[in-house]
């Protein structure tokens, strides 16, 4: 799944009235394209009276004009640091912008000041800013001939006005075709880079759908606009009012039920709430949980959807690389996604179990409603869901934000009895975790020769703890949390095995063939490194002896270490010299490259098969979007993907079956 970009910037500091400076901005912008120069005149004021606090930054492109008024303090780390003696004062500078040719929005400032177009955020420094500020202002900007611009909010005539205070301030503009329809909650649009009517025409009815969606679930939307916008780089990055979306991205076909609307419902949480990160960043779980998720459950995948988050968890924290939620800042890797989104979503599921789905709804525009343009941490996303369900939740947010990893289940003995025409069911559970106990909201559910079930929700708080259930009829299995409510480490064959495992710290073994096909050896080298995360891989050849624990990585389907792997892993996949079998379906060795995992008694086996260098690099390089799936298969030469899937698992350790 691809998972989009928020790019709002997150304070680390409580969010109180002292602590935050609105700097109010009156900006007129100058475009040079020949020579890539910005100029800017701002009239600036500071809302405050306190001299101490008349201080700001710009990047040292920029150099401002001689002002009597202001004062150079420092320049370090790329930025100049200035002192007014005024709360209000015209600023006047210019410099020269690059463009950031392939931007790596994860680890660099995104810059484009081009003919192609131009965009400007909070990262390049372009206006002035201070430490805690808050933004509002008017902008307008001269512009090559037949070009249009965008920032926050709305256009009157020529100028943008952004009357609601803002964490940043963004700026584009292009050559862009626009797209526009008024709605109900706000207007749609979408910037195009070339005429695309069909395109547009779906954008535009998304963007209704959705806007009318959570403006009912959350309250009313906060921008007169939604702008989609056709990228200049393969982005998917979500701005108050607007989202940039590449071309490539913009057009594949899930994009828009998936993760589409989860940059919608940035501008309520991050866009308009701000997030006072001193105890982690919330908006992205809550995001992720009332978008993405939201989006599984209704077609009736939300229990899949919670085992491949659990397992993604389990599988990126492990191997010492776990940290507590409440130091999550932003995504940058698998870890940082694990815990920052589905950590965090399973919280906000988990407190919907807690409260009542009516309270958590309830919570939610509460939370919206009390802080929109202010900034909430995780003790403030507390207080708020305590004040409208009546509950103390302090113990809940504590374990969940404080203390790394999760708990582990395990069932102990169970016992019959009959009692007055009920059936009796004594049943201990066990929390095995080396850690303390946590406190739990488990659900139970018994299962009936009729096709019924029943389950209870038990209050599960000690390292060993055992429950009486009463039942009218003896069921035929009981299972504890067999649909994953619960965040947790699934135990083994509870999930099955899925392929990102490749990307885990996890200690792998790479086996090799040594009759490897000509012109081929090379290319499994290069496909070892692309594996191995950076450490010396333990490399080995098939006539060798498997080692009993860690990943097994089998690389070509010629390898002779295959030799009875597959009748262990009993999975309907067979492989001959010319086709793999998969699930009774023949794919042509050659035509189709391969990545499949499986289980084979306690030991994770990964098989990766492709025929030439070419198909091998295509396969790792779209493997990391395939990371769930138990086996996936591309077609050779266009790359398409022609087969994906999960094992079912049938035989849960934490599941009893009964005569």
């Amino acid at each position: 799944m691809l998972i989009l970009a928020w790019t709002g910037q997150v304070s680390a500091n409580p969010s109180n009235a002292n602590s935050t400076i609105l700097l109010q901005h009156q900006l007129k912008l100058k475009i040079d394209l020949v020579s890539t120069r910005l100029s800017v005149a701002d009239q600036l004021r500071f809302s405050t009276e306190d001299a101490e606090t008349w201080q700001f930054s710009l990047s040292e492109h920029f150099n401002l004009e001689p002002n009597p008024a202001i004062e150079l303090l420092r320049n370090e780390q790329g930025l100049k640091y200035y002192r007014a003696k005024q709360a209000e004062l015209s600023l006047s500078y210019s410099g020269q912008l690059k463009s950031t040719p392939d931007c790596a929005w994860l680890t660099q400032v995104c810059v484009q000041f081009d003919a192609k177009g131009i965009y400007l955020d909070a990262n390049s420094q372009w206006y002035a800013d201070a430490p805690n500020a808050l933004h509002n202002f008017e902008l307008t900007a001269e512009l090559p001939k037949d070009w249009v611009s965008l920032t926050q909010d709305e256009q009157v005539q020529s100028t943008w006005k952004e009357l609601q205070p803002q964490q940043a301030i963004y700026f584009l503009a292009g050559p862009f075709k626009v797209y526009s329809e008024p709605g109900k909650y706000a207007t749609a649009q979408v910037y195009l880079q070339s005429a695309d009517d069909e395109l547009a025409k779906k954008y535009l009815a998304a963007t209704h759908q959705y806007l009318e969606a959570y403006s009912k679930q959350l309250g009313a939307y906060p921008y007169r606009k939604f702008v989609t916008v056709e990228s200049f780089w393969e982005t998917g990055w979500g701005m108050p009012s607007f989202t940039l979306l590449g071309s490539k991205v913009m057009r594949l076909p899930f994009i828009l039920s998936s993760s589409f609307p989860h940059e919608i419902v940035h501008n309520w949480w991050g866009n308009s709430v701000y997030v006072d990160s001193s105890q982690g960043n919330w908006s992205e779980g809550l995001t992720a949980y009332l978008t993405d998720y939201q989006s599984s459950a209704g077609k009736g995948e939300a229990m899949n959807y919670r085992r491949d988050t659990l397992q993604k968890y389990a599988s990126f924290t492990s191997h010492f690389q776990d940290f507590p939620l409440k130091d999550f800042q932003s995504r940058h890797d698998q870890t940082t996604q694990a815990i920052g989104y589905g950590k965090s979503l399973m919280l906000f599921h988990m407190l919907k179990h807690q409260i009542g789905a009516a309270a958590f709804e309830q919570g939610l525009q509460a939370l919206y409603k009390d802080y929109a343009f202010k900034a909430a941490s995780f003790t403030d996303v507390q207080a708020v869901f305590e004040k409208v369900s009546g509950q103390h939740l302090q113990t809940f947010f504590k374990q969940w934000l404080e203390r790394t990893g999760a708990p582990h289940l395990a069932l102990g003995e169970h016992q019959f009895t009959d009692q007055e025409g009920k059936v009796q069911l004594r049943i201990t559970l066990k929390q095995t975790q080396a850690s303390e106990p946590y406190q739990l909201k488990v659900p139970i559910v018994a299962g009936f020769k009729d096709g019924t079930t029943a389950t209870q929700w038990l209050d599960f708080n000690t390292a060993q703890q055992s429950f009486n259930l009463s039942y009218t009829q003896k069921p035929v299995a009981v299972s504890i949390d067999p649909e994953f409510e619960v965040l947790r480490i699934p135990e083994f064959g509870e999930v099955p095995a899925a392929l990102n495992v490749l990307y885990t710290a996890e200690p792998k073994t790479f086996v090799i063939a040594r009759q490897v096909p000509a012109g081929m050896e090379l290319a499994w080298e290069e496909a070892i490194t692309a594996f191995s995360r950076g450490d010396k891989p333990k490399q080995q050849y098939d006539d060798a002896p498997l080692p009993d624990e860690g990943t097994v990585i089998l690389l070509g389907g010629d390898n002779t270490a295959l030799t009875g792997l597959l009748e262990r892993a009993k999975q309907p996949f067979k492989l001959s010299e010319t086709a793999y079998t998969l699930n009774s379906v023949n794919y042509t060795c050659g035509l189709h490259s391969l990545a499949l995992t499986l289980t084979a008694g306690k030991q994770q086996l990964v098989l990766l098969d492709a025929t030439t260098p070419e198909a091998l690099q295509q396969l790792i390089n779209k493997l990391p979007h395939y990371g769930k799936y138990s086996y996936v298969l591309f077609n050779s030469a266009s790359g398409e993907n022609v087969a994906k899937g999960q094992w079912e698992v049938n035989d849960s350790p934490l599941t009893l079956h009964f005569d």
